[in-house]
């Protein structure tokens, strides 16, 4: 990037979104089974439908893979960390890491810095998939199960516009949408696609992918990928896989900067 761009980059607006899109619906409340039959409203409220309760996230151990782009200035980097969150705070180490400086610097490490910065305020839980904040419309098929429309209740920063799609028995496997609220004049617009999984029988995110819209600086990209460890106090069974995978995994290579 620029030095402009380099110097304006704390204070652009692709951080803040980042971080909050790390943690908006990463431990949603358990996801409601939404069956059409009977329903006449167009929404539906979940509070009121029977769900598949989840055993909740309290705390885990990961691995993460992240990795942003900025396609204006051809610019790339990525962190591999442990990160762990334990009775409310949210911590984490680079294991490994590698491509642009700035990227590195100014958006990967500061997404984590942004997320520890939500957990100790509190605010991790403000974006789930509740009735206080979504209203919910009718289910629609698709493969593999159904998809349910959200639209927020108010314009919040980690909540989102867009749609979740469930499993047939209920349980959430992704949100993709738009931050309904834009976390700064300098940020145009943010789109995000979460996953879900279960690992060890407990209901987690994956992976995270998200496009935002910069002023100067353009289309921006950030991925990230989950590997756990240990999930509220117990070890992975396959971590020792999955750590090996992450830590191998193979990606385009950009030249420090």
């Amino acid at each position: 990037m620029t030095s402009a761009c380099a110097r304006s980059a704390p204070r652009i607006g692709w951080v803040w979104p980042c971080a909050l899109a790390c943690v908006a619906l990463a431990t949603p409340s358990p996801a409601p089974v939404l069956h059409a039959q009977g329903a006449s409203p167009a929404t539906i409220s979940a509070s009121a439908l029977p769900y598949k309760p989840e055993p909740p996230l309290d705390s885990y151990v990961a691995l993460r893979r992240l990795e942003s782009i900025n396609e204006r200035h051809n610019k790339t980097g990525y962190l591999v960390v442990r990160t762990c969150l334990q009775d409310g705070a949210f911590t984490w180490n680079v294991l490994e890491e590698g491509g642009s400086e700035l990227i590195r610097k100014r958006v990967l490490r500061e997404t984590l810095e942004k997320e520890a910065q939500i957990h100790r305020e509190g605010l991790a839980r403000r974006g789930g998939l509740t009735d206080d904040n979504y209203t919910f419309t009718l289910p629609s098929p698709v493969d593999g199960g159904v998809r349910v429309g959200i639209e927020p209740r108010k314009r919040e920063d980690m909540l989102v516009k867009g749609a979740m799609w469930l499993s047939p028995e209920g349980t959430l496997l992704r949100v993709e949408g738009d931050l309904v609220k834009r976390p700064s004049f300098w940020t145009k617009s943010v789109h995000l696609i979460r996953q879900y999984g279960r690992v060890d029988g407990t209901h987690v995110p994956l992976r995270l992918d998200i496009e935002a819209q910069v002023r100067l600086v353009g289309t921006s990209r950030l991925s990230m990928t989950y590997r756990y460890l240990e999930i509220n106090g117990r070890p992975v069974q396959d971590a020792g896989n999955e750590t090996s995978l992450l830590t191998r995994a193979s990606s385009v290579r950009a030249p420090s900067q």
